[in-house]
């Protein structure tokens, strides 16, 4: 059903990149499984890339390219699409697939889980095609929508439920340079210790506390949550027992802070929780590793602003003790180190 369109090589590098396009026009991807072709993806220019699919710069109608001059689509005089699927973080093309602008329409058939709970941090897989470069909006403005990232068939978008929002259900609408598509699932009532029924002793009543924190009123737990993921702890806090990871696992601007925890079901910690999971190592009742020596990102923020310019501050902690905050601007794009949080 596929073929091989083009193995071309820059002038610039001896590696090889592959393009697949259908000959039947199904806009569907070819996907890599030879991890030796993959070791060879070369970064290549937008023109060379074009040209490798038969489009010159001159003869793309329309391109379309992400915040950061990725390229995602083209658009030639025929109206061919070309949809791009590049390696996160780097110029390396993945693939390429074609087809006309109906065939390569956005298309969701999946939505898990179907149902999610109030008050839940949770990880929406939309599975689906031609979802490179796609954005999502739900119905329900109250459920934020963190930073994730994508593939041409399936995207994973961590959002942060509100506590007292109520059972119903929420569309989710995906939108690419392309077009647009629509989905669904639902929330249901909060659930505390795992189930319905279960009863907790050790827990708090408490209103939320903004960027990263519950919103509503409800029941959470204080004490160290008895199980997390692997290379993560249990700590226990006055605003609600979390898991933390147990030594730094990425480095960059707070966008890519944001988005390396956000793609792995979690989140950057909050002010509290770094206090607190630094103190409890301090003293000896938790295990974390380079707690201090470094300025680490957390969810932390402030606006400033003056009768010209408004800019986010952002909130690090670590370098010296468990209290001293640093604030980075948000223009500055500084890179700092980090550590993510979880729920329980």
């Amino acid at each position: 059903m596929y073929q091989l369109r083009s193995n071309f090589r820059s002038n610039h590098s001896d590696k090889s990149v592959r393009i697949a396009e259908s000959n039947e026009g199904s806009g569907e991807e070819e996907a890599f499984h030879n991890t030796k072709l993959k070791a060879l993806l070369a970064v290549v220019g937008t023109a060379l890339v074009l040209s490798a699919v038969g489009v010159s710069s001159g003869d793309a109608k329309e391109l379309f390219k992400d915040e950061a001059g990725e390229l995602l689509y083209a658009i030639d005089d025929n109206g061919m699409v070309s949809m791009f699927e590049n390696s996160p973080g780097t110029d390396v093309t993945l693939s390429v697939t074609r087809g006309t602008r109906e065939q390569m329409q956005p298309q969701v058939t999946e939505v898990l889980p179907q149902t999610v709970p109030a008050g839940s941090f949770t990880v929406l897989k939309i599975k689906g095609r031609n979802l490179v470069g796609a954005g999502v909006k739900l119905s329900v403005p109250s459920i934020e929508v963190k930073p994730f990232a994508g593939k041409p068939k399936e995207l994973a978008v961590p959002i942060q439920v509100p506590l007292d929002l109520p059972p119903g259900e929420v569309t989710v609408e995906v939108t690419t340079p392309i077009g647009r598509t629509t989905a669904r699932f639902k929330t249901t009532e909060v659930r505390i210790g795992g189930g319905e029924g279960v009863k907790r002793d050790n827990v708090i009543t408490h209103s939320g506390q903004g960027y990263g924190g519950d919103e509503g009123i409800g029941a959470i737990a204080i004490t160290a949550p008895s199980s997390c993921p692997p290379g993560m702890v249990g700590v226990a806090s006055e605003g609600g027992g979390f898991c933390i990871e147990v030594d730094r696992t990425f480095g960059g601007d707070f966008r890519k802070a944001d988005l390396a925890c956000a793609v792995n079901g979690k989140r950057l910690c909050m002010l509290s929780e770094w206090q607190a999971a630094c103190k409890q190592t301090g003293a000896g009742k938790v295990t974390l590793n380079n707690m201090k020596g470094e300025w680490e990102w957390t969810a932390g923020f402030d606006i400033l602003s003056d009768d010209t310019q408004q800019d986010t501050r952002y909130l690090l902690m670590g370098k010296s003790d468990c209290e001293t905050t640093h604030g980075t601007m948000r223009l500055n794009a500084e890179p700092f180190v980090g550590r993510c949080c979880k729920n329980p």
